[in-house]
């Protein structure tokens, strides 16, 4: 029998708002996306053009580490021999202000990894991005995408706006539960 290797953190980027997420936002948001010239979401914990945002020999000679799916391959499958792994998108859409602007990038994200990712190798998994700030649009995220069986946990931040055993965040937590999707809580944020 062949070892399962799961590489449980592999970082794809979004390359930004209007030239990637633009064609799965809904026509509200892409007006405003296009209107008030929204485009770099990226956390400031992982600026890409530092050197510990990724790795130099996996730097695409343009764009963000982790913005090209061979080089993300070739690194996570044939140089250190995962035999699937899980995309954790680490964007700024989950720590925007408003609940109703960070669910449709959330959505969004989760649409274009679905899409542009785990379409195009079945080794790939995803967690969902859900906007944790505002808890029932966080439910719906997670309703929308747990049938998808190539989405296998829940993202969410380390430090976001309040502790996450609070209260509050319990139908998040039950929700995630009842699909049987662990919560991945990233550090950073």
């Amino acid at each position: 029998m062949t070892a399962t290797r799961i590489d449980c953190d592999i970082h794809p980027a979004i390359g930004g708002t209007r030239t990637t997420l633009l064609p799965y936002l809904d026509d509200h948001w892409k007006e405003q996306v296009v209107s008030r010239a929204i485009d770099g979401l990226d956390l400031t914990s992982y600026p890409p053009n530092m050197p510990f945002s990724g790795r130099a020999d996996w730097r695409p000679k343009s764009g963000k580490p982790g913005s090209d799916l061979s080089m993300v391959q070739r690194g996570a499958f044939d140089q250190l021999g995962a035999t699937h792994a899980i995309c954790n998108v680490l964007y700024g859409a989950q720590a925007v202000y408003d609940p109703y602007m960070a669910s449709a990038f959330c959505k969004a994200i989760n649409d274009w990894i679905a899409a542009e990712w785990l379409d195009r190798d079945s080794r790939l998994r995803a967690s969902i991005v859900i906007p944790l700030q505002a808890p029932d649009l966080a439910i719906e995220e997670i309703e929308r995408r747990a049938g998808d069986n190539r989405f296998v946990s829940v993202l969410v931040l380390a430090q976001g706006e309040s502790l996450l055993g609070r209260r509050h965040y319990w139908p998040v937590w039950q929700a995630a539960e009842k699909h049987r999707l662990p919560i991945a809580i990233h550090a950073g944020s």
